[in-house]
């Protein structure tokens, strides 16, 4: 399992540098896009009293966006690349379980994606004149639990990738659709198992409010794991159905 994760860890590092054109042109997608939105935002409300916090809010929620789409497009377009690289059958056959070949490449994809998106984040705050004053134990507990949740979401795309091969289409409305959610301020028991709802209200009030790891109350720690697992618990049972019938219907050697 270390050697796999090890391995994959290191084929991201390799491939973002090999493609520095593509990894550096995807950095500035990432921050132009911030920026339209945080000096929209900024101009829209500017004048309103407590404004700052939502802008700090902004920055924070706008980048744990960007973490649970790195999770779930991470997991579903790997697995498309396999199939257009044609080696996804090998992968398959290998000793190592695709499942512990997956689970190590998110593993590495999360080492990576935090350290991408937090320098990002801070970066951002700063060019903007903004200073990001919460607790970062909280926001790397809060980031583990909602990856947890956007993972799930992806074993469930990658599982219909590897019947239906081509879902590029279907990841972008997952994509954009995902932002509508972070977006969601969860105010009944039902709105809170709204795929990444619950996490991202927690995030906000962290930004906003100052509120740490252990102020949250309890039932909104519960309700945070339980999403989290109930999703990925979901996307591992989906996962293995797809895998399956793509096993049986020789799918996985075909794209």
């Amino acid at each position: 399992m270390f050697r796999a994760f090890w391995a994959n860890f290191w084929k991201n590092l390799i491939e973002f540098k090999r493609y520095y054109f593509d990894s550096i042109s995807g950095i500035l997608t990432i921050l132009v896009f911030f920026y339209l939105i945080f000096f929209g935002v900024k101009t829209i409300g500017g004048g309103t009293p407590g404004f700052g916090k939502t802008l700090d809010g902004v920055i924070v929620g706008y980048f744990m966006w960007l973490m649970f789409v790195f999770s779930f497009q991470g997991v579903s377009w790997g697995i498309i690349e396999e199939a257009q690289r044609g080696t996804l059958e090998q992968v398959f056959m290998s000793p190592i379980p695709f499942e512990f070949q997956l689970f190590s490449r998110i593993i590495g994809n999360f080492v990576l994606n935090v350290s991408m998106v937090v320098v990002l984040m801070y970066f951002a705050a700063f060019t903007t004149g903004r200073t990001l004053n919460f607790d970062f134990l909280t926001l790397i507990y809060l980031l583990i639990v909602g990856v947890m949740c956007a993972t799930g979401i992806g074993m469930i795309i990658g599982g219909i990738a590897l019947i239906f091969k081509r879902v590029s289409s279907f990841v972008q409305i997952v994509t954009f659709g995902s932002l509508a959610f972070t977006m969601i301020d969860p105010k009944t028991p039902i709105m809170k198992f709204i795929p990444m709802s619950q996490v991202s209200y927690l995030m906000r009030q962290m930004t906003i409010n100052k509120i740490g790891i252990m102020e949250f109350p309890f039932i909104e720690h519960l309700y945070l794991w339980l999403v989290s697992l109930l999703y990925l618990s979901l996307g591992i049972f989906i996962f293995r159905l797809f895998e399956k019938k793509a096993m049986r219907t020789g799918a996985l050697s075909q794209y």
